[in-house]
């Protein structure tokens, strides 16, 4: 599903993309190929790949780059990096829960005895060229990208922001979705105390394009969604977060 001149979401299980357990799935064209941003959970990875095929033909897929371990984020990631064997670029946290498929770590087996995935699903290990800092600048398939660390979805959560068409676009993972609301969930390591330390790090970044997850996005205005998050925080009351009124995946 094309979104842009570059870009295209190759898998979601809201916009019925891929399988049902699939996070978005975004891929960026650079001048050396294209970037996928997150994998999803793996059961649906050559659905994956056939949207990439479909929507940007003729682009090799050069990086992977993961937001955070989660099973609906990461998962997918040892399919799609042995299809292509592109580089993978994963949060420094994250780096030893995926090469070793630590399944306690990465909250997958708390996730499944809530019912939240099938007991069979597993997490299968994967290779991590390239393990990235708070504030780390790298380059992806031709593309320069930031590094976020923005604790509160997860203890390894990253955003990554970058440029496309002269527009800053930041690629939020679960920590910041559409209207503000943020990625807290009932699970080890999430919580308001990674918030309150670095949600302020997202302020001041110009973003136009902001590419979460889950739900809508935007290719305008999307810092006015991080500004929200940020002030709430600010005066000292808690944001709208996943899961309440309504709002979820």
């Amino acid at each position: 599903m094309h979104i842009g001149e570059t870009l295209a979401m190759v898998g979601s299980l809201q916009f019925g993309l891929s399988g049902p357990l699939d996070c978005h799935v975004y891929a960026l064209q650079g001048s050396q190929g294209l970037v996928l941003i997150d994998a999803g959970a793996g059961t649906h990875s050559q659905q994956i790949l056939s949207n990439v095929a479909s929507d940007l033909p003729g682009n090799p897929i050069t990086a992977l780059i993961l937001t955070h371990a989660h099973m609906d984020h990461c998962g997918g990631a040892a399919s799609i990096h042995k299809a292509t064997s592109c580089a993978v670029i994963a949060p420094e946290p994250s780096k030893p829960i995926l090469e070793t498929a630590d399944e306690e770590a990465s909250g997958l087996r708390a996730a499944r005895d809530q019912g939240v995935y099938p007991p069979g699903l597993r997490l299968a290990p994967c290779p991590v060229h390239t393990a990235v800092r708070d504030g780390e600048t790298f380059s992806a398939a031709g593309l320069e990208f930031t590094a976020f660390h923005v604790r509160g979805h997860s203890r390894d959560a990253f955003c990554y922001l970058t440029r496309s068409l002269g527009s800053p676009w930041l690629f939020c993972g679960d920590v910041v979705f559409y209207g503000g609301v943020l990625g807290v969930i009932n699970a080890e390591g999430s919580g308001m105390e990674g918030y309150r330390a670095d949600l302020c790090k997202l302020g001041g970044l110009d973003v136009e394009g902001l590419f979460p997850g889950h739900g809508l996005f935007t290719l305008r205005g999307g810092q006015r969604h991080l500004d929200c998050a940020i002030e709430q925080g600010r005066k000292g009351f808690l944001g709208r977060q996943i899961g309440q009124e309504g709002l979820l995946f």
